[in-house]
């Protein structure tokens, strides 16, 4: 199984997961309160945030943890779509990723299940794996235990921010301080520090747009947009049948694990 080229999309797949879609992130301190005006802890206690804006968004991002929504990704590179429960911690996501292939990831509980088509040499029944393996900064680790909405990574991950307008706002993250432990972050170095953002709130105070400029880590990843709608619409995602899985190599755990 061609598990090597799979693992050289890692930048890609962490650019979408950790830094395109805010509602998919995964953090390191799932303890930290979030929303709360600049209540958070280590480096992100040091942010120039005015309270304020800091506060405003936190508090839109927070309601990812706290309704299903939907998600829409669109970038340069990568373009995507799905669905998220984090009462059920359950998520059907799909990101296609143009002449690497298209990814699908069904997340129910713990359980990852990771199916690759458009890429030679990769297997045609779906792959699964433990989430709980993958490590806190694990590429698909979608919902960690208390943060899965990814409200607290984004609310300690900004350095900076402004209210622009009203509903809007722009400012600066540092995927450093979210994800220290993550290899492709590492391998960004300052690059991650000072990533532009802009936000927008719908006028129920939900975050419902999220744009990072990501082409300041690679020039040929542009901005990535993502979007969130349908507010606690149900979401229903099955597993695959037993004779459609097959558990994935270790090769590749470690390569989408921290």
């Amino acid at each position: 199984m061609n598990t090597r080229r799979l693992a050289t999309t890692g930048v890609a797949l962490v650019a979408a997961l950790a830094l395109g879609l805010t509602g998919c992130g995964t953090g390191t301190d799932a303890d930290a309160p979030a929303g709360d005006g600049g209540a958070t802890t280590g480096a992100a206690a040091a942010s120039s945030a005015p309270a304020d804006a800091r506060a405003e968004l936190g508090a839109a991002a927070q309601k990812l943890n706290q309704q299903s929504v939907k998600m829409k990704l669109t970038s340069p590179v990568i373009n995507g779509s799905g669905v998220m429960d984090p009462a059920t911690k359950t998520g059907d996501m799909t990101l296609k990723m143009g002449a690497e292939g298209t990814f699908r990831i069904l997340m129910l509980g713990n359980d990852v299940y990771l199916k690759v088509t458009g890429m030679q040499g990769m297997p045609k029944k779906w792959m699964h794996m433990d989430a709980t393996k993958l490590g806190k900064s694990g590429q698909l680790n979608l919902m960690p235990d208390g943060d899965p909405g990814g409200a607290k990574q984004m609310v300690q991950s900004v350095v900076d921010v402004e209210k622009t307008a009203p509903g809007s706002y722009s400012g600066v993250l540092d995927y450093t301080r979210t994800k220290p432990d993550d290899k492709a972050i590492q391998a960004l170095g300052d690059k991650a520090k000072a990533v532009p953002f802009t936000a927008r709130v719908d006028d129920q105070g939900r975050l419902v747009e999220f744009a990072i400029d990501t082409q300041v880590l690679h020039e040929s990843l542009g901005t990535m947009i993502t979007t969130y709608s349908d507010f606690g619409a149900p979401v229903s995602v099955k597993k695959p049948a037993a004779s459609d899985t097959q558990e994935a190599p270790q090769e590749l755990i470690e390569s989408m694990g921290s």
